[in-house]
């Protein structure tokens, strides 16, 4: 009877630790933000506004942003810029899947970047604050980390706007 209490009593034990583990999932996500805070982006769950097609009403979406942040605003960025998967009557074609808001000085670069964004992020934002990529971080890696900390230091730039 001893013996059974014991074995109960660990496997108790057991079950309790396994369900205090992240699953590999999670870990998997972890490692992508501490990837992303090494490359010195922010990491935030966030809910945006993007327009409709013909630019009439905001549909609302949750999203993790990986933000890089300026040292000081740009105050001659009045409004937001969006770069966007999906065509708004209004916007500007860029490259192959993505509409900005208006115009800006891309390089080929980061019209590559984007083109290869295209399948895991939705949006991204340039304000004074910085500039911020919404996307799915269910369907990329640590290679779509270092892409998306290279083009938003691209798109961090002054010469940009």
């Amino acid at each position: 009877m001893k013996l059974a209490i014991i074995i109960f009593i660990t496997l108790s034990i057991m079950g309790a630790a396994s369900w205090i583990l992240p699953s590999k999932r999670e870990r998997r996500l972890g490692d992508l933000r501490m990837n992303a805070r090494q490359l010195k982006l922010t990491v935030q769950l966030t809910s945006i506004g993007l327009p409709d097609k013909w630019d009439k009403s905001k549909e609302v979406h949750k999203f993790y942003a990986y933000c890089l942040f300026r040292d000081k605003p740009l105050n001659f960025i009045e409004e937001d810029l969006w770069l966007i998967t999906y065509e708004v009557w209004k916007y500007l074609p860029v490259a192959s899947d993505w509409w900005m808001s208006k115009e800006l000085n891309l390089t080929d670069q980061d019209k590559q970047d984007l083109a290869t964004l295209s399948g895991l992020a939705t949006a991204i934002k340039i304000n004074k604050d910085g500039v911020s990529v919404y996307w799915d971080e269910e369907k990329g890696d640590e290679d779509t980390v270092k892409l998306i900390s290279r083009l938003t230091h691209s798109l961090a730039k002054p010469s940009l706007i």
